[in-house]
């Protein structure tokens, strides 16, 4: 079925948007998430995203860090591997705006 995701492209002329973040994790997660489980991934990738504001952080190191904080002071019924598919996509996000270049 088609839906106003396939055609939405996030915008590469300004800053990451909170919410065009979870807009592209949807448009591209094949499997059900709530949406408050991707606003929670998301801010605690956020969390470590800015406590390494300088600094070089590798794919691996946020997707552990991630599980590990919802793991250890949340409620998240999701697998690792989902969380790290989430995680994928919205480092996939920070890439389609330019946010993010691998090292």
């Amino acid at each position: 079925m088609a839906s106003s995701l396939d055609k939405w492209e996030p915008d590469k002329n300004k800053a990451p948007d909170y919410y065009e973040t979870v807009k592209y994790v949807y448009k591209y997660i094949d499997f059900h998430i709530a949406e408050h489980e991707a606003y929670l991934i998301l801010d605690t990738f956020i969390f470590k995203w800015n406590d390494s504001l300088g600094k070089v952080v590798q794919e691996e190191e946020l997707k552990t860090y991630v599980v590990e904080e919802l793991r250890a002071h949340h409620f998240l019924f999701m697998p690792e591997e989902k969380i790290k598919i989430v995680i994928s996509h919205i480092i996939g996000y920070l890439k389609a705006v330019g946010q993010y270049k691998q090292v």
